[in-house]
C-alpha cells in the first residue's frame, strides 16, 4: 500500500459550526469503517504537550506510564500506529506546531490516513500543509431565522410568523452564528411568544455590547442572566474545568453537592436534583 496521508481543514469564525460539521464526518460509519485507528482531540488555545499526547494514546486504547516524557510518548504512539490506517481530528487548533512538531513525527510512519483540522485561522492550514480547505460561512438570514424558532421546539413557522421581523433582527444581532442563535433561542424559550417580550430581549442584547466582546459572548451572557440563582452558581463552577474538557454528569453533580449548591427539597433525592440542574444547563446550550 502506498504511504499517503491527506490533510483536510474546516475553517471559519468561532461558533460558525466547524466542530459540528467535523463531528458529522467523524461519526459517519462508512468513513469510520475505512480506518483502523480513530482519534478525536480537542486541542484548544493553551494545550499541554504531554497531556495532548496522552489523550491521543487514550483515544486509541493505549496505556501510558506516569512520568513519561514527550519523546517517550511520541515513540509509543509511533509504534502503536505504524502500518495502520488512521483518521485523526484535531479540533480547535490555534497553533500549527501541534501537528508539525508534536504529532507529525509519530504519524509519519503510518500507511494511509486522514488528518482533519478545525481552526479559525486559515494561515495555520498553510503551515500544516493542508491539501484541501472547506470554508464555513455565516448562516444565511433565512436559515438563521429557521434555526432560531426550531431551536425553541416550535413545530411550524406560522406559530411565530408575527415575530419574524424581530426574529431576523435577533439573527443579525447574533452575527448569523449558529451557536449564538441556539443560545439565544434557549433564553427566548422561557419567554412569552409576544413581540414586546422579544423586543425587550433584543433591547437587552444591544445594551450588552459595551461589556462583551462578540456576538457569542453577548448571547451567552444574556442566556446566563436568564438563569435562576441556583443554576448560576453551578454554571460558574464549570469555569474551573479546562477549556474543551468533557464535563461528566456524575462528577460535576457530586462536586456541586459538596459545595452546597444544591438545595434539598422534600420528597426528592439531592442527587436527582443535581442531575436536573445539569440537564437544565444543557437545555440552555450552556454545557
Amino acid at each position: 500500500m502506498e504511504k499517503k496521508s491527506h490533510k483536510l481543514a474546516i475553517v471559519g469564525t468561532g461558533g460558525v459550526g466547524k466542530t459540528t460539521l467535523a463531528q458529522k464526518i467523524y461519526n459517519d460509519q462508512k468513513i469510520k469503517g475505512s480506518f483502523k485507528i480513530h482519534a478525536w482531540i480537542c486541542v484548544s488555545q493553551d494545550y499541554n504537550e504531554v497531556a495532548l499526547l496522552k489523550e491521543v494514546l487514550r483515544n486509541i486504547g493505549v496505556y501510558h506510564e506516569q512520568g513519561e516524557t514527550i519523546g517517550e510518548l511520541q515513540r509509543k504512539l509511533a509504534e502503536t500506529i505504524k502500518g495502520k490506517s488512521f483518521f485523526l481530528v484535531l479540533d480547535d487548533v490555534w497553533h500549527s506546531n501541534v501537528w508539525t512538531d508534536l504529532l507529525r513525527p509519530a504519524f509519519h510512519e503510518t500507511n494511509v490516513g486522514i488528518i482533519l483540522v478545525t481552526t479559525r485561522d486559515g494561515q495555520i492550514t498553510k503551515r500544516i500543509g493542508v491539501h484541501h480547505t472547506h470554508q464555513v460561512d455565516l448562516m444565511e438570514v433565512e436559515v438563521g431565522w429557521e434555526l432560531l424558532w426550531k431551536s425553541m421546539n416550535i413545530e411550524k413557522e406560522k406559530e411565530v410568523h408575527n415575530l419574524r421581523e424581530t426574529g431576523i433582527e435577533i439573527v443579525h444581532k447574533c452575527g448569523r452564528l449558529p451557536l449564538a442563535i441556539k443560545v439565544t433561542a434557549s433564553a427566548l424559550s422561557s419567554r412569552k411568544l409576544t413581540e414586546n417580550e422579544w423586543k425587550r430581549y433584543l433591547g437587552r442584547f444591544i445594551g450588552s455590547q459595551s461589556i462583551l466582546l462578540d456576538e457569542i459572548e453577548e448571547a451567552l451572557y444574556l442566556s446566563y442572566d436568564e438563569l435562576p440563582p441556583r443554576l448560576k452558581q453551578c454554571f460558574l463552577y464549570c469555569a474551573l474545568y479546562i477549556e474543551d474538557s468533557v464535563i461528566e454528569c456524575d462528577e460535576v453533580t457530586w462536586l456541586w453537592i459538596a459545595e452546597g449548591f444544591i438545595e434539598e427539597q422534600q420528597g426528592q433525592l439531592i442527587e436527582d436534583m443535581a442531575e436536573e440542574y445539569y440537564h437544565d444547563l444543557i437545555h440552555q446550550n450552556l454545557l
